[in-house]
């Protein structure tokens, strides 16, 4: 063997073939198992931010409950709507022209006699996150 510097002259510096194949089946095994399951995540993410924006709804409805009481000195509305068209009054409740409610940034919420549905959730659509509330007797 042949030495220079102190170093012979088969040393062999990198990786084989072998192990760069190795090292990419196995980062592509992990990765075909964890975007899914990221992409299921965010859908949870915002399936369950959607829950909470039925919350705030909810919240507000109660509120525009009450104050329709103490503007009508007591007197229960005959029918949901008027609590409804409350709650979507732009003086009392900002609200676009459609009678959508905004509940902040990349949401929105229709409400329909008391049916609450939550269509966009961090901009992106959703389907299946409603919720419902009924006037107290």
């Amino acid at each position: 063997m042949i030495q220079r510097h102190g170093l012979t002259a088969n040393c062999q510096k990198g990786f084989t073939l072998i192990e760069i194949i190795a090292v990419l089946t196995i980062l592509g095994i992990l990765s075909a198992l964890a975007i899914p399951k990221y992409m299921y995540l965010q859908n949870e993410a915002r399936i369950k931010s959607g829950q909470s924006a039925i919350s705030e709804i909810k919240t507000r409805l109660s509120n525009a409950y009450g104050q329709y009481l103490l503007a009508n000195q007591g007197t229960a509305p005959s029918n949901i709507a008027a609590i409804c068209n409350l709650v979507n009054d732009t003086s009392i409740l900002p609200a676009n022209a459609n009678g959508n409610i905004p509940l902040g940034n990349g949401f929105t919420a229709t409400l329909s006699d008391g049916l609450i549905t939550i269509t966009i959730v961090d901009g992106v659509s959703v389907s299946g996150v409603t919720g419902t509330w009924t006037m107290p007797n």
